[in-house]
């Protein structure tokens, strides 16, 4: 496996089986990892799904060790992205209204994480940090420049807001794919 295993003794002396994932270029990113870093989840997280860390699965993806890959089952995990989104917006929204930027800008690289991730599987794809998101077919208008502009400036309240306005518009892209979906399942079955 292409993975490092680790054992650790845990509560009652039980062992408790991490995976040590490299993080590839692919991932880089100054808000999220850099050049060497890794993730070590437990194992089983690979094939149980949970949003955080962001790009967990991506991560085993390029690494080549077997693991869920959400963007191949969209609809399934797509929903899971926009809870995640609502319990951070609700922190952030708190953090905001103290002015308290320091403590805005964890859940803004969490709350990025979770619209990069939601942006590549609405379009099939596992997130890419490397590649230009403005070649994907699902996206909003102007998504490169706002991206720019949040990751320039991340803990601001305006980055917040044009997130915000971001993930609105996402789901309201995802909601018409999803439908258009349905409607050529319909037609295809009448046919």
């Amino acid at each position: 496996m292409p993975g490092r295993q680790k054992t650790n003794e845990g509560e009652a002396g039980k062992m408790t089986g991490e995976i040590v994932i490299p993080v590839n270029e692919q991932l880089c990113h100054s808000l999220f990892y850099k050049r060497g870093d890794s993730l070590a989840p437990k194992e089983e997280s690979l094939f149980a799904y949970q949003p955080l860390p962001p790009f967990l699965y991506e991560a085993a993806f390029y690494a080549g060790i077997p693991a869920v890959r959400p963007w191949e089952n969209n609809a399934k995990y797509i929903p899971v992205l926009f809870d995640e989104w609502a319990g951070q917006k609700d922190l952030l929204d708190m953090h905001f209204t103290n002015r308290d930027q320091k403590a805005a800008l964890g859940p803004m690289k969490v709350s990025l994480g979770v619209f990069l991730q939601l942006l590549y599987w609405s379009n099939s794809k596992p997130a890419n940090l490397q590649e230009d998101p403005g070649e994907l077919t699902i996206k909003p208008v102007n998504l490169k420049e706002r991206l720019d502009f949040i990751a320039a400036r991340p803990a601001f309240y305006h980055s917040y807001i044009q997130l915000s306005e971001l993930m609105t518009e996402m789901e309201k892209q995802y909601m018409k794919m999803l439908a258009l979906e349905q409607m050529k399942k319909k037609r295809f079955f009448f046919i």
